[in-house]
C-alpha cells in the first residue's frame, strides 16, 4: 500500500534528462506516483534532497525545474521524504557513492525499487533485483506493483506485522481508531503492542514517536467502571510498552452525540498516510483469523479523518483522556 523507493541523484541532471525526449515525462510521472502512495529515500541523512536541489536540477530547463520542485515540496509536506543513514566515508563524491548508500539501506530494509540510469546499471558491480532502469521504469513490474492500494490479509499477528511494518516504519505519529479498542481484550491489545514494537524501526536508530488510541467510552471492558478506572487500566497496560519502545501514548475515549455522526469506521492514521480497516483492528495471535481488507486512502481523506479525532474539530465528544510517557 505504501511503497518506498530510492532514486540516484543523476536522474535529475540534464546529462541524463537530455538523452531521450521521454525522460522529463518519466521523471515527473515517477515523482507524482511516489507522492500518491510512496516514500522516497532521503539518503545521507537528508542531504540527498539538498544535493538534488542545489547541484542537479539547476541544470534543467526552468519549467521542468519548477515542476520537480513542486512535487518534491509536496513529498516533503506529506513527510514522504524519509531520512536514511549518513555515509560513513564522508559526503558522496560520485553517483556510485549515492548508489552504494541506496544498496546499503536496501540490504537492511528492502526498497520496492531503486531507480537509476542504464549507465549506472552497466557500471555497477552489484546485480540487484531491485534495480529499475529509469527510462523503462513506468512499465517495470516493480513500479506497476505499487499501484495496488488494497491489501487482503488475515487478522493474525503474522499478517498484521507484515502489513503494519511499512506503514509505521518512518511515522512520527500514529493514530489507531476503533470503537472497540480496549485494554482488557487481548485481540485488541495485540494490535497496540505490535504497533508499538514496529513503529520507528528504520534502517538507522529507532525513531521514537507518539501513538494515539481512539475508542468509544461505552465499549470499554469490563462494563460498569468509571472513565478514570478505564484510563488507569490503559495506563497500566501501556507502561511496559513505553519502557520497551520509548513511544509516548495518548488514550482518547469518546462519546457520540445523540443524533450526530457515529464513530463507526476504523482507521490506521499516520502523519504520512491513512488506511481504512473496516473489519476492525483486532488481531488474533493463535486462533482462527478471518480475512479482511485494508485500503490506502487519498491524502484528502487522511486530513479529514485526522481532524475527526482532534478535540477542537471532532464531531464526537471526548470524555476521557490520558497521556502515558
Amino acid at each position: 500500500m505504501l511503497y518506498e523507493f530510492a532514486m540516484t541523484p543523476n536522474l535529475f541532471d540534464a546529462a541524463v534528462i537530455g538523452q531521450d525526449p521521454r525522460a522529463s515525462v518519466v521523471l515527473v510521472e515517477l515523482l507524482k506516483g511516489i507522492a500518491e502512495n510512496g516514500l522516497l529515500a532521503n539518503l545521507h541523512k537528508d542531504r540527498w534532497l539538498r544535493h538534488v536541489q542545489d547541484q542537479r536540477i539547476t541544470t534543467l530547463p526552468p519549467s521542468l525545474k519548477d515542476r520537480i520542485l513542486t512535487i518534491l515540496n509536496l513529498l516533503h509536506g506529506r513527510h514522504r521524504l524519509v531520512r536514511h543513514p549518513k555515509r560513513q566515508g564522508g559526503d558522496p563524491a560520485t553517483d556510485y557513492d549515492w548508489l552504494g548508500l541506496a544498496l546499503e539501506s536496501h540490504g537492511r530494509v528492502p526498497f520496492q525499487g531503486i531507480l537509476l540510469s542504464q549507465d549506472l546499471i552497466n557500471g555497477c558491480v552489484h546485480n540487484c533485483d531491485a534495480f529499475i532502469e529509469f527510462l523503462g521504469s513506468l512499465d517495470s513490474p516493480r513500479w506497476e506493483a505499487r499501484r495496488g492500494r488494497t491489501l487482503t490479509l488475515n487478522k493474525s499477528a503474522a499478517d498484521y506485522r507484515s502489513a503494519l511494518a511499512p506503514l509505521v516504519r518512518h511515522a512520527r505519529v500514529l493514530q489507531l481508531v476503533d470503537v472497540y479498542l480496549n485494554s482488557q481484550e487481548t485481540r485488541y491489545f495485540n494490535t497496540v503492542d505490535l504497533c508499538s514494537e514496529l513503529m520507528g524501526q528504520r534502517v538507522q536508530e529507532r525513531l521514537a514517536g507518539r501513538i494515539d488510541i481512539h475508542a468509544e467510552a461505552k465499549r470499554q471492558k469490563p462494563d460498569g467502571l468509571t472513565i478514570d478506572q478505564y484510563l488507569d487500566a490503559w495506563e497500566g497496560k501501556l507502561r511496559p510498552l513505553v519502557a520497551r519502545d520509548h513511544h509516548r501514548f495518548r488514550v482518547h475515549l469518546w462519546e457520540c452525540p445523540m443524533g450526530g455522526e457515529s464513530m463507526h469506521d476504523r482507521f490506521i492514521l499516520t502523519d504520512q498516510c491513512a488506511v481504512s480497516a473496516p473489519g476492525g483492528l483486532d488481531c488474533r495471535a493463535y486462533s482462527h483469523a478471518n480475512s479482511t481488507n485494508w485500503t490506502l486512502l487519498d491524502e484528502s481523506a487522511r486530513t479529514r479523518r485526522w481532524s475527526d479525532y482532534d478535540p477542537a474539530t471532532s464531531p464526537f465528544q471526548r470524555v476521557g483522556y490520558r497521556e502515558v510517557a
